[in-house]
């Protein structure tokens, strides 16, 4: 979780890393609909990313999970991947009795959700670090994601500006909630230093929780900082994903390919400099 600026693309080397720091089940895996990438990035030594993607019972629940370590703590490397499996493997159990009706229940089942993912972390033999956390539960009609830390959600509508669904819990959305205009609360010091995380030391752990139904075909997008850093600008990020949409692998039926797009997300960070690792999980929403 570092603080990025724009420099001079590298080369970007293979990551033999990536396919142990994401997880999808049999059901996620088997849709076309789904993509999720991971790479070390260009600076660092250990992928501290992890992200897990899964499908109830039902088939009608999508849930996407990204965890981002955080470095300082040690054991940050599993205590991300922990907190990814925990989150997707609950959610994913319980999404087979539906999404609760009220909003109340909806905010009751995240802060569940993401305790259990917290005390998973915190029992883990031997002791592991921090992460920050979002979860996405997504079907045709519904999107409900939650977060903790600064590691994002997004929607992005075909011909449509992006929607941020995620607010970070960091010292420049601290700033931002206090009118403080976003391009200079973004690049004050501390600027990145989160608020909140899960795992060792943590004390707060209700997650932000917000809803959304989409009206269009578009793309759900939970990513690391390593991605977004890059992109900050929203205007930029909609320009970003409609650039690499446009000259992905279509299929049969015409539509882009999600892992084609989850590729080029992470070659685009890397060609910023790679400051961090990068993860994204994506969905495919046609309506």
């Amino acid at each position: 979780m570092n603080e990025s600026d724009q420099s001079a693309a590298k080369i970007v080397t293979p990551d033999t890393s990536a396919i142990t720091r994401v997880d999808l089940t049999d059901e996620a895996a088997a849709r076309d609909d789904l993509a999720c990438a991971s790479h070390i990035g260009l600076h660092h030594d250990t992928n501290q990313d992890a992200a897990a993607l899964g499908i109830d019972s039902s088939g009608r629940h999508v849930v996407l999970v990204v965890a981002d370590g955080v470095s300082s703590t040690q054991g940050a490397e599993e205590c991300a991947r922990i907190a990814s499996h925990t989150a997707r493997d609950y959610l994913t159990a319980t999404m087979g009795q539906g999404m609760p009706d009220n909003d109340n229940d909806v905010v009751a089942l995240f802060e569940r959700a993401f305790r259990k993912t917290h005390e998973a972390v915190v029992n883990a033999t031997p002791p592991v670090g921090a992460c920050t956390l979002a979860v996405a539960v997504a079907t045709p009609e519904r999107i409900v994601v939650g977060n903790i830390g600064d590691t994002r959600t997004y929607w992005f509508p075909d011909g449509g500006d992006c929607i941020r669904l995620s607010i970070d819990d960091s010292v420049a959305q601290a700033q931002m909630d206090l009118g403080m205009p976003r391009e200079e609360a973004e690049a004050g010091p501390g600027a990145h230093a989160i608020t909140k995380w899960v795992g060792a030391c943590a004390t707060d752990l209700a997650p932000r929780v917000v809803a959304y139904q989409p009206q269009h075909s578009g793309w759900l997008l939970v990513c690391s900082d390593g991605l977004w850093n890059h992109v900050p600008d929203p205007d930029d990020f909609t320009a970003l994903i409609a650039d690499l949409v446009s000259t992905a692998r279509h299929n049969d039926q015409g539509r882009p390919d999600p892992e084609g797009l989850a590729a080029g997300l992470i070659r685009y960070a890397n060609s910023c400099g790679g400051h961090d690792n990068i993860t994204v999980a994506l969905w495919r929403r046609d309506a």
